[in-house]
């Protein structure tokens, strides 16, 4: 009869055990779901933010470019005769100018 007791004692605790682990399993496989799902999240947030950064990017470049054709265009003789010839009035010898009466 002992041997009977402690074999029932003993299958009580290894069952009793069994369930701890499941339920700490359980807790563990919860918890990891949970870190899962909040880094996919955040991946596709970051994925986001990628490609408006690659958009910004895009624009900045080709306003760099146009700044870069305005900073040669300026440096040219063109714009300098056309400045020149707006603001101060100044013409070349042989311009023909021609001006609107006034009424």
């Amino acid at each position: 009869m002992r041997n009977n007791r402690r074999q029932v004692r003993r299958r009580k605790k290894t069952s009793t055990g069994r369930i701890y682990v499941a339920v700490i399993m359980l807790f563990m496989l919860a918890v990891f779901t949970v870190q899962i799902v909040r880094l996919y999240d955040k991946n596709e947030e970051l994925k986001r933010r990628e490609e408006s950064l690659k958009t910004e990017l895009g624009a900045a470049n080709e306003k760099s470019r146009q700044l870069k054709e305005q900073e040669e265009y300026v440096g040219s003789d063109e714009y300098i005769e056309n400045e020149a010839s707006q603001k101060l009035g100044l013409t070349h010898d042989n311009w023909i100018i021609f001006k609107e009466k006034e009424d």
